[in-house]
């Protein structure tokens, strides 16, 4: 069986599910548990901040295969499209409001 990486999101929550060579995992996101969401363009993660605690937690990272700009904007894009995800599923936006954000914020990284 091949790996893979599947994203669900739900009404609550939003679960990461990924099989490797000899591991299977899942991380589950419940959305009243998360206080900021951040994403790191030069270190290509997102992060976040959750209520009961002060620390931020790492939960998406992309290591482009080298330093061309193909590779860094492919790694960028894998980051901020994450991060839409993660902030839009934890709105409970519908489909339009997230088209509508994706495309304001695509516009902003053009300027």
């Amino acid at each position: 069986m091949e790996n893979f990486r599947r994203i669900f999101m739900s009404k609550n929550s939003l679960i990461l599910l990924a099989k490797g060579d000899v591991e299977i995992a899942a991380q589950i996101f419940n959305y009243e548990q998360i206080r900021e969401i951040r994403a790191d363009l030069k270190k290509f993660e997102v992060k976040i901040l959750m209520n009961y605690d002060e620390s931020y937690y790492r939960v998406f990272s992309v290591n482009p295969k080298d330093q061309t700009e193909e590779e860094l904007k492919k790694a960028e894009d894998e980051i901020i499209k994450f991060h839409a995800n993660l902030v839009n599923a934890s709105m409970k936006l519908t489909p339009d409001e997230v088209k509508k954000i994706q495309k304001l914020q695509k516009e902003q990284r053009e300027q």
